[in-house]
C-alpha cells in the first residue's frame, strides 16, 4: 500500500506539472514557453492533453484519499 501511495504522489506531481504548463501557456509564461520546441511540440499539437492531465490529477487525488484510509486501517496510531 505504501508503494501505491508513492506512485500516486508521482502521478499527482506529473499531471499537475503538465496542467500548469498548459495554464502558463495561456498567459505566456511557464514550462512550455521555456523548453525547446522539440520537447513541447507533442504537447502543443494535442491540447486535449491538458484535460487528460486534469482528470488524472483528480483521479489520483481521490485514489490517494482511499489509499491513505487503507494504510491507517492497517497501521493504527498508538495514542497515549
Amino acid at each position: 500500500m505504501k508503494a501505491l501511495d508513492l506512485v500516486l504522489n508521482a502521478i499527482i506531481i506529473l499531471s499537475a506539472t503538465v496542467f500548469l504548463a498548459y495554464l502558463g501557456l495561456l498567459y505566456d509564461f511557464g514550462l512550455f514557453t521555456t523548453l525547446p520546441q522539440p520537447i513541447t511540440r507533442p504537447f502543443l499539437d494535442h491540447p486535449i492533453l491538458q484535460y487528460v492531465a486534469l482528470a488524472v490529477f483528480v483521479g489520483a487525488m481521490v485514489a490517494k484519499i482511499l489509499v491513505r484510509r487503507a494504510i491507517r486501517r492497517q497501521h493504527p496510531r498508538e495514542e497515549p
